[in-house]
């Protein structure tokens, strides 16, 4: 009987250390590329080479600025950077922003614009976060 119990006990412990870990909360990085949308209006189309479509609704038209992204999920967080945008408001400037995959269908985004990444915020907000969902 005492061996049941230290079979089991063994049993248990080497449950509990794979829980710890392989099951953690952290999602990792996933392929950026593809569409992804706000459902409010706002879209990224992401491309393998770099570049990227920032789309935004007014009715039934867009509005498309062309850019370049740069991911880098080695960053904690991880961080997106959106840049040669040649007209509109953010024209020479570059979006420094961080993310946070929240599922691999959808992730959080939060960017400030500047001339360099000083400017790069350091954490989430409600109000200044955007959330987007893969729109395959």
């Amino acid at each position: 009987m005492q061996r049941f119990f230290t079979h089991m006990y063994l049993c248990l412990v080497l449950f509990t250390v794979q829980m710890f870990v392989f099951c953690t909360n952290k999602v990792t990085c996933h392929e950026l590329s593809g569409r992804w949308t706000t459902q409010e209006g706002q879209e990224f189309v992401f491309q393998n080479d770099g570049k990227a479509l920032w789309l935004t609704r007014f009715g039934s038209q867009y509005d498309t600025v062309f850019l370049a992204y740069q991911l880098d999920c080695k960053a904690e967080p991880a961080t997106l950077d959106l840049r040669h945008f040649y007209s509109g408001p953010y024209s020479g400037k570059t979006l420094f922003g961080i993310l946070e995959w929240t599922s691999d269908t959808s992730f959080r985004l939060r960017y400030e614009p500047g001339m360099d990444e000083h400017v790069r915020p350091r954490e989430f907000d409600n109000e200044m976060t955007m959330k987007f969902f893969s729109a395959k």
